[in-house]
C-alpha cells in the first residue's frame, strides 16, 4: 500500500546521445551542492598538484540509498547520461532500470536525421542529435501500474518533441541553449558560480515545460500543457486523482479501468467539479458530443439511457465520456438519486471534528454540522425518510444538496436491495399466512421502499427498454441442477434461459414503453400460458425449489406467477431491484408487491453495489 507522497516522481530527467557523445541536458529539480560536487569531480585536475595516496586499508561505506527527502541523490550528471542515452537498438520501447531503491523508468525516441518537415528556403543545419530520453525516477517499491503510467507519460512527451523537432527543430535549438549554460558555468569562478539548471530554467522553455510536468505530477496528479505553444500533451494519474478524492485505499489504473467496464443504462454520473469550471477546461478542440452531455442539467437525477436521448447521443458514446471524466476524476458513478434510494455512512468516512471537510461543509452550507448530518446516515437511511413531507420545498432541496456533497466526497455509499430464493425445506404456509410470521425482512422493505415519490421534490427515474441479458450459467441455473432434474437436456435449458431473456435492439434503449407492455415473447415458448410459465420455473428452479414456489398461495394466481417466472432467474443474489426494474420494464411498486406475496420463499438483504463502487478496485 502506497500514499500520494509515494507516487510522486522524485526526478525528470533529460539526456541525449549525438554525433559529440551523450550528454545530461536537464534534471529536476536539482541540488546546488550535488551541482557543486559534479562541478569539481569534472574539473581538470593541476598537472603540478601532489598526489597523496590515503589509506589503502579503509573501506568506504558503501551508498545504499539515493533518496534524500524525496528527491534523488548520489549520480553525477556523467553517471546518468550514459545509463539513460541507451543504444539504438533499445530505441522506441520501453526502458526500465532499477538502482538500490530507486527505478528510472523512460521511453528513448530515436531520430531521423532526413526526416524535416521545414521548408525548403529554410538553412537550417541537420540535427545532430541522435536520440533523446525523457527519464523518470520513482521509488522502485511502486506498483507495475504506476511505473506503466509514467512510462505513458514519457512516450507521449517524447513523441511531442519529436514532432517539434522534424517541424521547427525546436529539441535542436532547446540542446544549444542548455549546452551553453552548462559551458558558462564550467568556466566561471568558483565564487560566483551559479547552478546551470537555474539558467537553464531562466533561458529555456523546454526545461520550464519538464518542471511544469514534474510540478503537476506532485500536485494534482494532471498534466496539461504546450509543447513549443504548439502541441497539447494531457496526462492523468489516476493513483494520485483518485486518492486525493476518496476517503480509502488508493485506486489503481487496472481495477479502474475494470470498474468502468461495468457500467449499466440505468446508472448516471456525478460531477465532482462545477459544471462551468469543467466547461472552462475543456481545449477548444474538445469532442462536441462532450459538449453536449455536460450541458444537460441535473444529470445525477438522470440515467444514461436518458441522458443520451436528451444529448442526441448514442448509449455508447455516453460510456465512453463518461469513462473519461470518471478516469480524469472529473465525476462519478452513482445511482439516479431518487426518494427511494438508501444510503449509510461509508466504513471509510473520517470522523475527526477538526477536518478539513468539516469546514469545507461548513463553508458550503452555513448554519449546518458535518457530523450532524453523517449521525443521520449511521443507519441505513432513505431520502425519503430523510426529507420529511412538512419541510419546506426549499429545506428539502438543501438537504438533496447535502446528500450529493457527501456522495462526491466519498462519505456515504448508497446499499442496494438483493433478492435470494432460499425456500424451506418444511414450511407451514398456513401459519404464516395466519400468525404474520416474515422472512428476511419483507415488511420492513416494503414500508421503507412503498413510499410515495410525492412525499419528496425528489424525481424518480423512469424505466425503460431492457438490455439483453447476460447468459451466465451460474445466474440462471441452480446449483447442481443437473441431479435435480435430470429429464430436461443442457440444451433446453440453454434454450429456455435464451428465451426468457429475450434481446431487445439497440434503438429501442431510448425509447420509453408503456405500463402495459406485454410480457417477453420469450414466456410464449408452450402450447399455452400455463405451459410456458412452468417451462421457465423448470429452467430457472431445481424440482425442489418449484415444489415449494407452488405451495405459496400467490401461485394460484396466474399473473403473479408468471411475473414470478419472469423474475426468478435473478433471485440469487447477483442483481439488486433497479436492475430487475431495469431489464424487465417493471415499477417498484409492482415489484415490491410480488416480493411480500412470495416472501414465505424470498430472502431480502442490502449491501452496496461494488460494480460502481470505484474505491473497492484496489490492489
Amino acid at each position: 500500500m502506497y500514499n500520494t507522497m509515494d507516487v510522486n516522481p522524485l526526478c525528470i530527467i533529460l539526456v541525449k546521445n549525438g554525433s559529440r557523445g551523450d550528454r545530461l541536458l536537464f534534471r529536476y529539480p536539482y541540488s546546488v551542492d550535488t551541482t557543486k560536487e559534479t562541478k569539481t569531480k569534472n574539473k581538470r585536475p593541476n598537472p603540478y598538484s601532489l598526489l597523496i595516496e590515503g589509506n589503502t586499508q579503509t573501506v568506504p561505506m558503501p551508498h545504499t540509498s539515493n533518496i534524500s527527502n524525496g528527491k534523488l541523490v548520489g549520480f553525477s550528471d556523467k553517471v546518468m547520461s550514459n545509463l539513460f542515452a541507451v543504444k539504438s537498438e533499445l530505441c522506441d520501447s520501453k526502458f526500465e532500470l532499477k538502482v538500490n531503491d530507486v527505478r528510472f523508468v523512460g521511453h528513448p525516441v530515436r531520430l531521423n536525421p532526413s526526416t524535416t518537415h521545414a521548408r525548403p528556403q529554410d538553412k537550417r543545419k541537420a540535427s545532430t542529435i541522435i536520440l533523446f530520453n525523457i527519464v523518470f525516477a520513482l521509488k522502485a517499491t511502486l506498483n507495475h501500474d504506476v511505473v506503466n503510467c509514467y512510462h505513458d507519460l514519457s512516450m507521449r512527451l517524447g513523441l511531442a518533441l519529436r514532432h517539434e523537432e522534424y517541424r521547427c527543430q525546436f529539441l535542436s535549438s532547446e540542446a544549444k541553449i542548455m549546452l551553453a549554460a552548462h559551458d558558462e558555468t564550467s568556466t566561471s569562478p568558483e565564487d560566483g558560480q551559479v547552478s546551470p539548471f537555474q539558467l537553464i530554467l531562466d533561458r529555456s522553455l523546454l526545461a520550464r515545460h519538464l518542471r511544469q510536468a514534474y510540478e503537476e505530477l506532485c500536485g494534482s496528479g494532471i498534466v496539461q500543457l504546450r509543447l513549443n505553444k504548439w502541441i497539447e500533451v494531457s496526462f492523468c494519474l489516476p493513483q494520485k486523482v483518485h486518492h486525493s478524492l476518496a476517503t480509502g485505499r488508493p485506486v489503481d489504473c487496472e481495477g479502474l479501468l475494470r470498474g468502468l467496464q461495468t457500467l449499466k443504462p440505468y446508472h448516471t454520473l456525478l460531477l465532482l467539479v462545477e459544471r462551468s469550471e469543467l466547461l472552462h477546461s475543456l481545449s477548444p478542440d474538445a469532442s462536441q458530443a462532450l459538449w453536449r452531455l455536460l450541458h444537460v442539467e441535473e444529470s445525477h437525477l438522470t440515467p444514461f439511457f436518458t441522458l443520451a436521448a436528451d444529448a442526441d447521443l448514442t448509449l455508447t458514446q455516453v460510456f465512453m465520456l463518461v469513462g473519461h471524466l470518471v478516469y480524469w476524476g472529473k465525476a462519478t458513478i452513482i445511482y439516479p438519486v431518487c426518494s427511494t434510494n438508501v444510503y449509510v455512512l461509508s466504513p471509510n468516512a473520517p470522523t475527526i471534528i477538526n477536518s478539513h471537510l468539516a469546514e469545507s461543509f461548513g463553508e458550503q452550507f452555513p448554519g449546518s454540522s458535518l457530523h450532524a448530518v453523517m449521525a443521520d446516515f449511521s443507519l441505513p437511511t432513505s431520502l425519503s425518510d430523510k426529507c420529511h413531507p412538512i419541510t419546506s420545498p426549499h429545506q428539502q432541496q438543501e438537504q438533496v444538496q447535502q446528500v450529493l456533497w457527501l456522495l462526491k466526497h466519498g462519505l456515504l455509499q448508497q446499499l442496494h436491495t438483493y433478492i435470494y430464493l432460499a425456500p424451506p425445506m418444511s414450511y407451514d404456509f398456513e401459519g404464516v399466512r395466519t400468525g404474520g410470521r416474515e422472512f428476511g425482512g419483507a415488511g420492513q422493505l416494503g414500508s421503507q421502499g412503498t413510499s410515495s415519490p410525492a412525499s419528496t421534490s425528489i424525481p424518480t427515474p423512469t424505466v425503460h427498454e431492457p438490455p439483453p441479458l447476460s447468459h451466465e450459467n451460474s445466474l440462471l441455473t441452480p446449483h447442481s441442477q443437473s441431479n435435480h432434474h435430470p429429464d430436461i437436456t443442457h440444451d433446453a435449458l440453454h434454450h429456455a434461459a435464451v428465451q426468457l431473456s429475450q434481446p431487445a435492439s439497440e434503438s429501442d434503449l431510448g425509447s420509453v414503453c408503456s405500463d402495459e407492455r406485454s410480457p417477453s415473447p420469450g414466456v410464449n415458448i408452450g402450447a399455452t400460458p400455463e405451459d410456458s410459465v412452468h417451462r421457465c420455473l423448470d429452467a430457472a428452479l431445481s424440482p425442489a425449489e418449484k415444489e415449494m414456489v407452488m405451495k405459496v398461495e400467490a401461485a394460484r394466481n396466474p399473473e403473479d406467477l408468471k411475473l414470478f417466472a419472469k423474475l426468478c432467474v435473478y433471485f440469487r443474489g447477483h442483481h439488486h431491484l433497479e436492475e430487475m426494474m431495469y431489464r424487465v420494464n417493471l415499477r417498484r411498486s409492482h415489484l415490491l408487491q410480488l416480493i411480500d406475496k412470495f416472501r414465505q420463499v424470498l430472502i431480502t438483504c442490502q449491501y452496496p453495489d461494488d460494480s460502481i463502487t470505484l474505491s473497492t478496485h484496489t490492489k
